[in-house]
């Protein structure tokens, strides 16, 4: 089942001028039940920093790290909220440079609960786990077995994607957000120029509201 007219793809953007996160201990993650209820740390942080000094430098609505975790700011969890995102969880972090000052308001980690077991591995063309071939290490493109939907979600078992459907992402890009962007399904995977589709002029024009990271 293809639902590239349904689901976009929250890409994180890369910028000099924006903090990115350098220092989150998520071990605690790895191995955490569906809710983080009694498991999340009252103290939770994270450290920020710039590849270099810039002076009109901002700490962005959603904050790039390498563990592909969603930490957004309050306004961005606020429309998450108004949304009526389900199967989710918000938990508080502070955000600090690496000095120990806070950077900014709190944050907050978006935990999506309750995976849904929603892709075609064959159609695809997942790589398997050796140990446990229900799992998926990677995939070449999006087909579904069933619709998730979901307004916001992370696939089972590639959870380090995380999809949104259509009228969620245009509530959002009419807020004006920083740090992040869509992309279609068709286009994951894709290595170098992405070839023409007509598919991907829609995405654009929604991109094009969300405010400029560069």
């Amino acid at each position: 089942m293809n639902l590239d007219d349904r689901y976009l793809i929250w890409k994180p953007v890369e910028s000099k001028r924006a903090y990115s996160i350098s220092r989150f201990d998520d071990a605690f993650l790895k191995r955490a039940p569906d809710s983080l209820v009694g498991v999340w740390p009252d103290d939770a942080f994270c450290v920020v920093d710039l590849e270099r000094h810039m002076r009109d430098a901002f700490v962005p609505d959603s904050l790039l790290n390498a563990g592909k975790r969603l930490i957004v700011s309050s306004r961005l969890k606020a429309a998450l909220v108004r949304a009526s995102v389900t199967d989710v969880e918000y938990w508080p972090i502070k955000v600090i440079d690496r000095t120990g000052r806070p950077m900014s308001e709190p944050y907050f980690f978006v935990h999506l609960m309750n995976l849904p077991d929603c892709l075609d591995l064959d159609a695809s063309g997942a790589t398997r786990s050796r140990m446990r071939t229900s799992i998926a290490e990677k995939i070449e493109r999006f087909e579904f077995k069933t619709d998730p939907e979901r307004p916001l979600l992370r696939p089972k078992p590639l959870a380090s994607v995380v999809l949104v459907r259509w009228p969620l992402a245009e509530t959002l890009a009419k807020e004006g957000f920083r740090g992040f962007r869509f992309m279609g399904l068709f286009d994951y995977g894709i290595k170098g120029d992405l070839p023409a589709n007509p598919k991907r002029a829609p995405v654009d024009v929604l991109c094009a509201q969300l405010l400029s990271v560069v």
